[in-house]
């Protein structure tokens, strides 16, 4: 599978509104909606799966924060025309998976480290032996959670715009102490943050995650219609347990064991872009050094980006887990 056969399987922007009711006809018939249960509880996480007969790979992805499976409704369409198994997972609070708090809108998680096992434990229950990793945003540093911490690691891994660390203009010293303080009360511990609240859809013309037109009202205009699938923003203890996590990996010692190739976006106003080059800037004498790349004037949504940074974007990263 070379970079040319995976650069043609992607759509233009008049490609992909051509084809939208194609696309949402081939994601209903095709891709298959599973759920997991996880733990001893109640809870259970879920995944979406693109399946092929005879497979050369399996691609497991791993969404960013209050994502919804249908946003990727067109990379599994793109995605059917190369030889992959295809599995989307989300952890319990994501997607449709089960979420923590009654008020459901509420981005909220009692321990980062759950992430990691739900993933695993859905891969677990796919019988997927050996697979290679695409994440986007928070999926990065789940990703991550996965690679230095846990015995089932991804072949390789491509995260893009991982969230090393948040883009407030804020002092990071700052950021920790009320991370800390509040994001560790019981009662605190639930709340919105000061700037959260339940999802308000952001008109394109001042949005900072996309500057591709087609694709963010299409997506925000499926997502505003689907009440129950929203998720607004961050709790306090959400934004501890990753602030908690993104400190782990930016302390600690590990080195990388597989092969990691990272993108991030230049002109990211969600995640930190210079932090994420530093993180891994300290990796590079490691044996397996991971390969870093800033995609210049790009917007965090790399999913729903413009053609010129999507479809590049998109089919390094791809080629990097398949063609090398």
């Amino acid at each position: 599978m070379d970079i040319n056969t995976i650069e043609k399987a992607f759509l233009s922007s008049s490609e992909f509104v051509e084809k939208q009711a194609l696309i949402e006809e081939f994601f209903d018939k095709n891709v298959e909606f599973i759920k997991v249960k996880i733990g001893r509880g109640r809870h259970f996480a879920t995944a979406h799966r693109l399946k092929k007969e005879n497979p050369e790979d399996t691609l497991v992805i791993i969404p960013g924060r209050g994502e919804i499976a249908h946003k990727y409704a067109e990379l599994f369409y793109s995605l059917s025309k190369l030889n992959i198994d295809v599995i989307v997972v989300f952890a319990r609070g994501q997607g449709q998976s089960s979420r923590y708090l009654k008020d459901t809108h509420k981005c909220h998680i009692n321990c980062f480290s759950n992430f990691s096992k739900d993933i695993l434990q859905v891969l677990n229950h796919l019988q997927v032996k050996k697979y290679k990793i695409l994440s986007f945003s928070l999926g990065g540093l789940i990703s991550l959670d996965i690679i230095k911490n846990w015995g089932f690691r991804p072949q390789k891994a491509a995260l893009i715009s991982p969230y090393i660390w948040p883009y407030f203009q804020m002092n990071r010293y700052l950021i920790m102490l009320i991370a800390y303080s509040l994001g560790s009360l019981p009662y605190l511990s639930t709340l919105y943050t000061p700037y959260g609240k339940e999802y308000k859809r952001v008109p394109f013309d001042t949005n900072h995650h996309s500057h591709c037109k087609e694709r963010y009202e299409y997506y925000h205009d499926y997502y505003a219609s689907h009440n129950e699938l929203t998720i607004g923003c961050p709790t306090y203890g959400f934004v501890c347990e990753c602030i908690k996590k993104q400190l782990e990996l930016l302390n600690s010692s590990f080195t990388f064991k597989v092969p990691v190739y990272i993108q991030s976006s230049g002109d990211d106003k969600v995640v930190n872009t210079l932090m994420a080059k530093q993180f891994f800037d300290q990796h590079s004498i490691d044996r397996l050094a991971p390969k870093f790349e800033i995609i210049e004037n790009a917007y965090h949504d790399i999913l729903n980006e413009s053609d010129e940074y999507r479809v590049k974007s998109l089919s390094k990263a791809l080629a990097f887990l398949f063609a090398e």
